[in-house]
């Protein structure tokens, strides 16, 4: 993309990318959050240059099928077959079982549970949800058999999917995050744009939220996304961990990036800012654009 239009303040706007690298800092960081495909109105991202030389940039994840600004790449491509194949499991299996660990950017471990080994340990462990009480969650026996048609998915397939919009996010579908613990797919799965906060970390029940990042501060510490700017991911906890394993060394690389995480939405202290609070370090997975 040559042009982004801007939506900021509710007047529209056409910047070049030549253009808008001339805008101060605070204004390139008002209007990043607003900017949008100027054929599809798509919502877009905004990437600095690079420090090996990388040229500034508008793109989007969002793009509508056909639209000429829609770059062909071997990364959309592999987007839109997840889709399919997502679409296409969600039609005949029961239930589609989730693995943290299958996704290729994360780090593979060797001595890796069994299910039956995983069904032991939710038994022994009954406390590992403990806080898990929404209605929308099914808690399954973990002696009981089995459902005949179990499908089982890396976060990456998921995250691709929901993107290039598949049924996934309106599924009734079961997803099963742990052995003996469901969720329909339309309770678990949410847009930054449609998370709905509690007053306390404590209250919050946890999902999996989605989208694309807009920006992140200079610590690395928040990442924005561009779906609202109303939303802060926090990321300190466990930035050491997650950059390594994403191998992520410059802020740019998480520019328009597409992430999925497990955790908990809540209000700040003054409920001007909708927090999400990671549950864990594994339960993550960031799409870094290509290049």
């Amino acid at each position: 993309m040559i042009d982004a239009v801007c939506t900021y303040g509710g007047e529209r706007h056409i910047f070049s990318i030549l253009k808008f690298q001339t805008l101060s800092e605070s204004e390139i960081e008002q209007f990043r959050p607003f900017l949008m495909c100027p054929v599809c109105k798509g919502k877009a991202y905004y990437r600095k240059k690079s420090s090996d030389g990388k040229a500034a940039c508008f793109g989007s994840r969002y793009h509508i099928a056909g639209c000429d600004e829609g770059s062909l790449s071997t990364q959309r491509e592999r987007e839109v077959s997840h889709s399919r194949e997502v679409n296409q499991i969600i039609a005949s299996a029961d239930v589609i079982s989730i693995d943290f660990l299958l996704s290729k950017s994360i780090k593979q471990t060797k001595d890796r549970p069994s299910r039956d080994k995983q069904i032991t340990a939710v038994a022994l462990n009954p406390k590992a949800y403990s806080n898990l009480k929404p209605e929308n969650i099914n808690q399954l026996d973990a002696k009981a058999k089995p459902a005949s048609n179990i499908k089982t998915l890396g976060l990456d397939k998921i995250l691709n999917s929901l993107m290039r919009g598949s049924d996934l996010a309106q599924s009734t579908t079961l997803i099963e995050l742990d052995v003996g613990y469901t969720f329909k797919a339309k309770n678990l799965f949410v847009n930054f744009a449609d998370a709905e906060p509690c007053d306390s970390v404590k209250q919050a029940k946890p999902k999996m939220y989605w989208g694309t990042i807009s920006h992140l501060d200079k610590e690395l510490d928040w990442l924005n996304p561009s779906d609202c700017n109303d939303v802060g991911i926090l990321l300190s906890k466990y930035k050491s961990a997650i950059l390594s394993h994403f191998n992520i060394s410059e802020p740019r690389q998480l520019e328009g990036a597409g992430i999925i995480v497990f955790g908990k939405c809540f209000w700040n202290a003054k409920k001007t800012r909708k927090i999400i609070e990671l549950w864990n370090a594994e339960r993550i997975f960031i799409s870094v654009l290509e290049e």
